[in-house]
């Protein structure tokens, strides 16, 4: 090969650029690992919230259907001299709108839960596309970096 009395230039370490290339894929996983840890926590306690209102939700149901809602079925036949049935009726029907807007804020935040994990999702498709163009770009990078070397040694000689 003439040269021209210029040095050589490096053939490309391929070895030395998939050993770089596996380095930084190692190292995106470790931390999509530590990121996909965090938002499971953070899914974990938003659901845990849930499931303590829908446990609230109902007990509340359960309780509400033989001792208050009673109470308040006999308020009804007292006060308005409805018939048993009619005040019975109407205190389930309370009952029942107090316990679906209990259990619709529980589910309201049930379903805020899991998408915390929106963020690990993102980060994941963001290094697959790096090292998707990492793999395809990689030999032109090393060249390219050899070239910017190269040119600044002759540039600068003793």
């Amino acid at each position: 090969m003439i040269t021209d009395g210029r040095p050589r230039p490096k053939e490309p370490n391929v070895g030395a650029s998939f050993s770089e290339l596996a380095h930084d894929v190692i190292e995106l996983a470790e931390l999509q690992a530590q990121l996909m840890v965090l938002d499971v926590k953070s899914a974990t306690r938003k659901t845990r919230t849930s499931l303590i209102l829908a446990v609230t939700a109902f007990c509340i149901l359960l309780g509400s259907i033989p001792v208050a809602l009673y109470t308040l079925a006999q308020l009804f036949v007292v006060w308005f001299n409805w018939p048993q049935w009619a005040g019975l009726g109407l205190s389930t029907i309370v009952g029942l709108v107090i316990s679906a807007c209990i259990g619709g804020g529980a589910w309201l935040r049930f379903k805020s839960g899991p998408g915390t994990m929106e963020r690990s999702r993102e980060e994941l498709s963001r290094n697959i596309a790096w090292i998707k163009s990492s793999l395809r770009n990689q030999p032109k990078a090393v060249a390219d970096r050899e070239r910017t070397h190269e040119t600044e040694v002759t540039r600068h000689p003793r």
